[in-house]
């Protein structure tokens, strides 16, 4: 008895270390029993029959992807009425009728332009000398002023100018002079032989129909009356020309192929 109470302590250290690693060597062997169970459920499920996936059907997202990338454009103009409303007047019989001025660019037609040109020619050597002065036949078919649309006569001496070009050299005899050079202002130099003229559109005139009308040698900045209200022309080119309407509207018309 002695014994047992100075090493009991011992005792139950020992006995609960022996309880320990029977526990320890019990759980060992439980997992690998649970290992090798989970092991023949995979190779037995891996051995039976298997389904085989069906594919996805994509093709409403393929046709949907594809109509992304050809987006239908959105028509604002045109000849449907959702954004264009059409607009009717009274006729002059009285009847109601769709306002002809509403698409200029259907019922106001370009029959033609006409160029509108700089002419220029040399007469030859003018006065008795001292200098010599040299004479010219000028021609502005675009300018605003009806006074110098048709031709008018001007004389330089070389080296001076006036407000369309600069007499820049005389060439041979100054008394017999055929030739000459002058120089565009702010432009091109220019040879001129005695009676040859040089000539450069400087803007165009247009012929126009409108309905039963005809508006023949109309200008940049002129105006149009149609259906009664004014329209004024703000540019014409070669092939076509731009009309504002009243209300700072803008149509290009352009001329018929």
């Amino acid at each position: 008895m002695e014994f047992l109470k100075k090493h009991y302590e011992k005792i139950v250290l020992s006995a609960v270390l022996l309880v320990v690693a029977g526990v320890a060597f019990w759980l060992t062997q439980a997992v690998s029993q649970v290992q090798m169970s989970l092991e023949e459920q995979l190779k037995a499920r891996v051995r039976g029959s298997k389904k085989q996936l069906q594919p996805v059907d994509l093709t409403n997202a393929v046709a949907a992807v594809r109509q992304l990338e050809r987006p239908v454009p959105l028509e604002l103009s045109g000849g449907h009425s959702v954004f264009n409303p059409f607009r009717w007047i009274r006729g002059s019989d009285g009847s109601p009728k769709l306002d002809p001025r509403q698409d200029l660019s259907a019922t106001l037609k370009l029959v033609q332009t006409k160029p509108l040109n700089l002419k220029l020619v040399y007469v030859g050597p003018t006065g008795v000398g001292d200098p010599y002065r040299y004479e010219f036949s000028i021609e502005q078919q675009a300018s605003k002023k009806v006074s110098e649309r048709r031709a008018v006569s001007t004389s330089l001496t070389e080296g001076t100018k006036n407000n369309l070009f600069r007499l820049q050299e005389v060439r041979g005899p100054k008394d017999t002079a055929s030739e000459v050079v002058i120089q565009l202002i702010g432009g091109e130099t220019i040879v001129l032989a005695k009676g040859k003229p040089f000539e450069k559109a400087m803007g165009y005139a247009a012929d126009l129909r409108f309905e039963n009308r005809d508006f023949a040698g109309k200008r940049t900045d002129d105006s149009l009356s149609l259906s009664g209200a004014n329209y004024k022309i703000v540019a014409i080119g070669k092939d076509g020309l731009v009309v504002s309407a009243p209300n700072g509207t803008r149509t290009t018309i352009k001329a018929a192929q």
